[in-house]
């Protein structure tokens, strides 16, 4: 499954930025909330990341999965560190920007299409979120279970709703539970689910999935962490 041309707002504003454009990402929700920031995020180098995710990307390992990996920044350094990283991304105009910047195995595929065995998955960049919903996630981890290696890991990265201007919503959903979609000029992506979690949240959703939280990595006075997941022993 793949974004098709005139819903590829993400993608969009990826290449653009890549042939220095400037460009934006704006994230609407469903109930009437936007959000704008720039594309540039995407394209940091490690020197320029949160000091949480530099830690966090260090306990990386093994064969490394990339989800939504959009212009492959993680993927980027962790292959000049010599591992062995599978990136990839739903939107094509992000594969474009990848395989532009050397990542040769990007693919074009979504979580639900993912299938294949690792040692580490990444979900940074809040991408957590990509388990969609507070029920629908227990169903992937315990899917991403079955899929990894014995001694697997996922590093992942998620945001506090309670103190973010998300921590309401008019969609009957709980606080964190959204659905929303990407808009970059007159590119618009489907509505799609998305969560943000609290740290009480996430044991929740890890419980008898196979899952466990081994370590939570954060940084005074921001709402977004991450976190690490081992295999229950």
């Amino acid at each position: 499954m793949q974004t098709e041309d005139n819903e590829d707002a993400f993608g969009h504003a990826l290449l653009d930025f890549s042939s220095g454009h400037c460009s934006y990402e704006m994230i609407e929700t469903s109930d009437g909330k936007i959000d704008v920031t720039s594309i540039s995020y995407y394209f940091k180098n490690y020197d320029q990341w949160p000091l949480m995710e530099q830690k966090a990307i260090e306990y990386a390992k093994g064969i490394i999965v990339d989800a939504g990996a959009g212009a492959g920044r993680h993927s980027l350094y962790l292959r000049k560190k010599g591992y062995q990283v599978f990136p990839f991304d739903i939107s094509p105009g992000a594969v474009s920007v990848m395989k532009k910047r050397g990542l040769d195995n990007a693919s074009i595929m979504s979580l639900e299409e993912f299938d294949m065995s690792f040692d580490t998955l990444l979900l940074l960049g809040n991408n957590f979120g990509l388990l969609r919903s507070y029920k629908k996630a227990p169903i992937y981890l315990r899917k991403l279970y079955e899929k990894s290696s014995d001694h697997a890991m996922i590093i992942g990265e998620t945001t506090d709703p309670v103190s973010t201007r998300f921590a309401s919503n008019d969609s009957g959903l709980e606080a964190g539970d959204l659905t929303i979609r990407v808009v970059y000029k007159e590119y618009k992506t489907p509505w799609f689910e998305y969560m943000l979690a609290s740290k009480e949240k996430l044991e929740m959703l890890v419980k008898d999935t196979g899952w466990r939280v081994k370590k939570f990595i954060e940084m005074d006075g921001v709402d977004v962490y991450c976190f690490l997941l081992e295999k229950e022993k």
